[in-house]
C-alpha cells in the first residue's frame, strides 16, 4: 500500500516501522490531538505484535511436541487441544494487528486530516476519532454556559458529532437526578453566531459516605469534553474545574476515550470492542473450536431467549440484583433502569435467558448509532455450568448481526483480568481509557468510580 509523502512515496513497512517520526516529519503542523491518537494506535500494534510473535513462538514448540509425541507413539489428545486453544488466539491477535494497522495507515493515505477523520468515523470505534473544525476562530469567540432549557440543540450536536456517545445526551441529567438525587452541570460552548461548538455534561456526586466530586459520566464508561476544536475542549473543562472548585468539590472525573496532555489520568481499564461480521453465521465461524463447543453444550440444554423491553425488567432485575447482591456489590434500583427504558425506548433492550421457565441469565443492551453495548449482564451461579451465560452472549451478538450493528462493545475491564479473557475469546479488541481528573489542592488521585 503506498501513501502520499510530500516529494516521494513510503511503503506500508516504513510507515509501520516508526510511524510517529515519519508523520511528524510529513505534518510538521499536525495537532496534539492526531499525534495522541497515532501514538496510541502504535502502542497498542506493537503489543499485539509482542503477543503475536509469543503465541507463534508457543505454537511452534507444542508442534514439536506433539510430533515428539507421534513418533513414540503417546497420546496427544490434551497437546490437540491446547493447539487448537493457541489457534484460536492467533486468529484474534492476526485480526487485531491488522485492524490497528489499518488505521495507522489511515493517517497517511490521501485526503486532508478532515477527510481522514470524517472516514473514520463511519467505520471505526477507534477511540480519538473526532472531526475537528480547521474553521475554529479562536478562543476569544467562544463563550461558556451552564445549560438552561434549550435541550433540542444540544442533541442536535450529540447526534451530529461523531466523538459524542449516547450518554452526553440531556435526557441523562433529569434521569440521574430523579433516580439518585444527583444534580446535573451541563455545560455548553457557543461561538459568536450562538451556535453550539462544544458541550460538557458533568453530574455532582455528594454524599457522607462517598464525598463531594463531579463525573462526566457516572455508571456508565464514557463521557468527557466534545466539541469542533481541542481548545474548546479544553476552555469546557477549564470552565468546569473552575465551578467544581466554587462547589467544594474534591475532584472531577473526565471519563475520556483519547489521552489530554498535562492532565493526571487512570489507563488501568480498557473497553471491549468486537467488530461485528455482515451475519452471525460468519460471526460463529470466527470463534474458537473450544467457544462454538461451549455454545453447543449449553444449547443443548434446551434453553430459551427472549429479547424486549419493560416487559422483562423483573426478569431481568431478578437475576441481576440477586447476583450483584451475591458478589457484595451495592445493587442499583430497579426504578433506573425503568427510567431508562422509558426514556430510551428505541435505543434499550433486555434479554432474558430462560431454563425451565426461570430466567437463569438476563442483559441489558444500550445502542447507539452503529454500535451496540452491553452494560450489565448477570448469570446465576447455580447455572454457570451449564454454560448459560456462553448462551446469552452468544444470543445478544447473533442479536447484533442480525440488526445489522457494526461493533459490539463488551464494556470496560481491567487488563488481564477474568472479565478481559472472557471478553477477548469473543474477539473482542481493548480500547485504551484515559479518565484524566481535576484535582483540588491537596486531593489525590481517587480510585476509579462506578
Amino acid at each position: 500500500m503506498d501513501v502520499v509523502k510530500p516529494g516521494n512515496k513510503a511503503g506500508k513497512k516504513e510507515i509501520l516501522s516508526d510511524p510517529l517520526t515519519l508523520f511528524s516529519s510529513v505534518n510538521p503542523e499536525a495537532d496534539e490531538q492526531d499525534i495522541a491518537a497515532l501514538k496510541m494506535l502504535w502502542q497498542q500494534y506493537c503489543l499485539a505484535n509482542e503477543k503475536d510473535n509469543d503465541i507463534r513462538n508457543r505454537t511452534r514448540a507444542l508442534s514439536r511436541r506433539i510430533g515428539e509425541a507421534k513418533r513414540n507413539g503417546k497420546p496427544f489428545d490434551g497437546l490437540m487441544e491446547e493447539m487448537q486453544e493457541l489457534s484460536a488466539q492467533l486468529r484474534l491477535m492476526t485480526n487485531e494487528s491488522s485492524y490497528v494497522e489499518r488505521e495507522i495507515l489511515s493517517f497517511f493515505t490521501a485526503g486532508d486530516s478532515t477527510e481522514r477523520k470524517g472516514k473514520q468515523s463511519e467505520s471505526s470505534p477507534i477511540p480519538g476519532n473526532r472531526m475537528y473544525n480547521a474553521a475554529f476562530g479562536g478562543i476569544n469567540e467562544i463563550s461558556i454556559r451552564l445549560l438552561d432549557n434549550d435541550h433540542a440543540d444540544w442533541n442536535a450536536y450529540v447526534e451530529k458529532n461523531p466523538a459524542a456517545t449516547i450518554y452526553h445526551r440531556t435526557e441523562w441529567r433529569e434521569l440521574i437526578h430523579n433516580t439518585f438525587g444527583h444534580m446535573g452541570h451541563y455545560f455548553v460552548a457557543r461561538n459568536r453566531d450562538q451556535k453550539i461548538v462544544g458541550i460538557l455534561p458533568l453530574v455532582h456526586m455528594k454524599s457522607r459516605l462517598f464525598g463531594n466530586f463531579m463525573v462526566s459520566m457516572p455508571y456508565f464508561n464514557y463521557g468527557g469534553a466534545v466539541a469542533d476544536h481541542p481548545s474548546i475542549e479544553q476552555l469546557l473543562m477549564k470552565s468546569a474545574d473552575i465551578h467544581a472548585a466554587s462547589l467544594g468539590a474534591s475532584h472531577i472525573e473526565y471519563r475520556d476515550d483519547i489521552p489530554r496532555e498535562g492532565m493526571p489520568a487512570r489507563t488501568e481499564k480498557v473497553n471491549m470492542v468486537l467488530p461485528l461480521p455482515g451475519t452471525p453465521d460468519s460471526l460463529m465461524k470466527g470463534f474458537s473450536p473450544k467457544l462454538r463447543s461451549q455454545i453447543r453444550r449449553a444449547q443443548r440444554e434446551n434453553p430459551t431467549i427472549h429479547i424486549g423491553g419493560e416487559e422483562y425488567l423483573h426478569d431481568f432485575y431478578s437475576v441481576f440484583s440477586r447476583n450483584m447482591r451475591d458478589l457484595g456489590t451495592p445493587v442499583y434500583s430497579r426504578n433506573f433502569f425503568r427510567n431508562i427504558l422509558h426514556c430510551f425506548p428505541d435505543n434499550c433492550r433486555i434479554v432474558v435467558a430462560r431454563l425451565k421457565q426461570k430466567p437463569v441469565a438476563a442483559a441489558f443492551l444500550i445502542g447507539h448509532r452503529d454500535t451496540l453495548e452491553i452494560p450489565w449482564a448477570s448469570s446465576l451461579r447455580e447455572v454457570n455450568h451449564l454454560g448459560m451465560n456462553i448462551f446469552l452472549y452468544w444470543e445478544i451478538l447473533k442479536f447484533a448481526a442480525e440488526k445489522e450493528y457494526r461493533y459490539f462493545d463488551f464494556g470496560r475491564s481491567s487488563k488481564g483480568s477474568g472479565t478481559y479473557r472472557f471478553k477477548q475469546q469473543w474477539g473482542a479488541i481493548p480500547r485504551q481509557t484515559y479518565w484524566h481528573y481535576w484535582l483540588s489542592n491537596g486531593s489525590t488521585l481517587p480510585a476509579i468510580n462506578t
